[in-house]
């Protein structure tokens, strides 16, 4: 049997070999991912409960962006379509849920623009409060002075989370906007604000950079999307999200991570419904059959119904 003296241990021990320290592009990713998961959960454990069940009718939309009805506000061209949609929704019994971003507070320095512009949104959302049927979330376009819990929107406050929970099977669904995994929006939101409001807005004002709301898939987004999933698998509940401006249904097997993509689109708009047990992606678009014609607006799903149940 071979014996090892102390300074022979010494030495194995400083020449071992070690493994190789991380790239700084992933260690820089793996902060991002350990701050997400941090947020998401402060987010998750204050949101408040509210309750559900198979007859619940919930509506879910998000980034609409409201502006001031200038050329800097993208939502203006489909106020049209989105008023159907809230007056269908009110009329049917919906609960109407704001993803965040709902209003554009950092291109626009006053609220009350807002209001006066979009005056028939609000009077809609005041309708849905009144019936007890409205829950809006906070986005990052909506912060006035750094990260706040809750802001109040024309005596509507808006918190960054809610928690839908089924009183009969105990599925929860999260719902938050989700920049809280997006580092350079939630941590550096005053830079952001700067950036949008004297650059961005200035450039749609003159007619450049007014360019539609598509959703490709940019590496940015998957990654708020990655760091998404992965906190929704350690904490299990479903996820409705927005703030990437990209539709996401999950398909068989896939994680249980939805977002209701935008209100920017060129005519259309798309959002989520529950209803009946089941979860789907829906889009609300506005044709016109010709000049001097009223639009006619649609709902069409983007995808075949999901039961609640069968979902984790």
């Amino acid at each position: 049997m071979q014996v090892t003296t102390p300074v022979e241990a010494i030495f194995a021990e400083a020449f071992a070999p070690r493994p190789l320290p991380l790239p700084i592009p992933q260690r820089i990713e793996n902060g991002y991912r350990t701050r997400a998961h941090r947020r998401l959960t402060e987010v998750y454990e204050r949101a408040r409960s509210v309750p559900f069940d198979d007859s619940s009718r919930i509506a879910f939309f998000s980034d609409c962006h409201r502006g001031d009805n200038t050329l800097a506000d993208m939502f203006a061209r489909n106020k049209g379509v989105f008023l159907h949609a809230l007056a269908y929704y009110y009329r049917e019994g919906f609960t109407y849920v704001e993803v965040g971003d709902g209003d554009e507070l950092m291109k626009n320095r006053r609220f009350s623009d807002i209001r006066q512009a979009h005056s028939q949104v609000f009077d809609q959302l005041h309708k849905f409060d009144r019936k007890n049927r409205l829950h809006l979330i906070l986005g990052n376009h909506e912060i006035p002075n750094g990260r706040q819990e809750r802001v109040e929107k024309d005596g509507l406050v808006a918190t960054e989370g809610l928690v839908l929970h089924n009183q009969g099977t105990g599925q929860q669904i999260f719902v938050t906007h989700g920049h809280q995994a997006d580092f350079k929006c939630d941590r550096f939101h005053t830079a952001g604000r700067f950036l949008t409001r004297y650059l961005v807005r200035q450039l749609q004002l003159t007619g450049i950079g007014n360019i539609p709301s598509h959703a490709e898939d940019s590496l940015n987004r998957r990654k708020v999307r990655e760091r998404i999933v992965e906190w929704q698998k350690v904490h299990r509940p479903l996820v409705i999200c927005g703030h990437t401006h990209k539709p996401t249904f999950p398909t068989n097997g896939g994680p249980a991570y939805f977002n209701t993509g935008s209100c920017l689109y060129l005519d259309y708009i798309t959002g989520i419904e529950i209803q009946d047990g089941q979860i789907m992606p829906v889009r609300w678009t506005a044709q016109s059959h010709g000049p001097g014609e009223p639009p006619h607006f649609e709902r069409q799903l983007m995808a075949q119904p999901r039961q609640l149940s069968l979902l984790n």
